[in-house]
């Protein structure tokens, strides 16, 4: 009988000794900040020079811009297309006579002169005439020529030339300081900061710039520009296309050993020591670096986390934690 109590009494002797618990190491959780970095093509543009062009036949006018730099949105000139003028002297007149004819038929009206009619007739006569006098002052706006970018301005007229549809006026030569631009998803172009850092390769060159600015919103590709600074003297030509590392930073984040986030198919996560039991915790791994993994999850700094053994562990295995 006192063997039987024995051989009852050692299994439960084995549950409870601490034999059975799986020897582990464990790592402190830590809070950090993660950096993200989103690599695209990018194509170096420059303003170059442009030729501005005659938008219609008519006389070259001024006011012409002295010699040197002029800038951003500057009147080039202007083009005087052949009775214009004139066209728009009469079209001014026919709105006036059209008003006058108006209101005199709309105070006939009261009197019981003439039917509603009549008004009607006038002023729909009104109405075409003040039209064709904005569409004549819409082609006179049509014909001045302003720069598009800052630049040096030569001019290949005189005034007073009369110029045909598309012939060439003056040209404006720009600074000539390309800049990168980026085609990034709206995801991304949205968190990265105006003047944050950027990497650039392209062509054996290497090389750093900044973020200068970032459009508002997604183009038809569905991809948002970001306008790169490069640096003075950078060796890029206009044309080329080259990579670019933009850093996109991640806040939130947990710094956990490489080793202690175990994969479970297409899914990661973590053991946690919560007394003396493992818990599993899934994560989101959203980077690695020198051995430390940036991780989002249901965790907490300071928590404890398996870094070692952790592939035999279930949900609430005993942890026996080694130093």
């Amino acid at each position: 009988m006192q063997c039987l109590r024995f051989f009852m009494v050692l299994p439960l002797y084995f549950w409870l000794s601490p034999a059975w618990a799986v020897p582990v190491t464990v790592a402190i959780i830590q809070n950090a900040t993660w950096t993200q970095t989103v690599s695209v093509m990018g194509q170096v543009k420059s303003v170059g020079m442009v030729t501005l062009t005659a938008p219609m036949t008519g006389r070259v006018v001024g006011p012409f811009q002295p010699p040197g730099m002029v800038s951003s949105g500057a009147v080039i000139a202007h083009i005087d297309p052949p009775g214009l003028q004139a066209q728009l002297q009469a079209a001014r007149a026919q709105v006036d006579y059209a008003q006058i004819a108006l209101q005199r038929n709309q105070r006939l009206l009261k009197d019981g002169v003439v039917a509603r009619s009549t008004v009607d007739s006038s002023e729909v006569a009104y109405k075409q005439a003040l039209g064709n006098a904005r569409a004549l002052r819409a082609e006179q706006t049509d014909q001045t020529l302003t720069a598009p970018f800052t630049g040096s301005i030569n001019y290949l007229v005189v005034p007073g030339a009369v110029v045909t549809t598309g012939t060439p006026i003056a040209t404006l030569s720009g600074r000539a300081r390309p800049w990168v631009e980026a085609l990034v998803p709206p995801q991304d172009a949205f968190r990265v900061a105006k003047g944050s850092f950027v990497r650039l390769q392209g062509n054996g060159w290497q090389g750093s710039g900044r973020v200068r600015s970032i459009g508002n919103s997604a183009r038809q590709s569905g991809l948002v520009s970001v306008v790169i600074r490069l640096p003075t003297h950078s060796a890029l030509l206009p044309g080329e296309w080259i990579s670019v590392h933009l850093q996109v930073p991640r806040e939130h984040t947990l710094a956990v050993p490489v080793t202690a986030v175990v994969m479970h198919g297409a899914h990661a996560l973590v053991f946690i020591d919560e007394l003396g039991h493992a818990r599993p915790v899934p994560v989101k791994v959203v980077g690695t670096e020198h051995g430390i993994a940036r991780i989002i999850g249901h965790l907490k700094a300071g928590e404890q986390v398996v870094m070692s053994g952790n592939t035999r562990l279930s949900n609430q295995t005993p942890l026996e934690i080694r130093k």
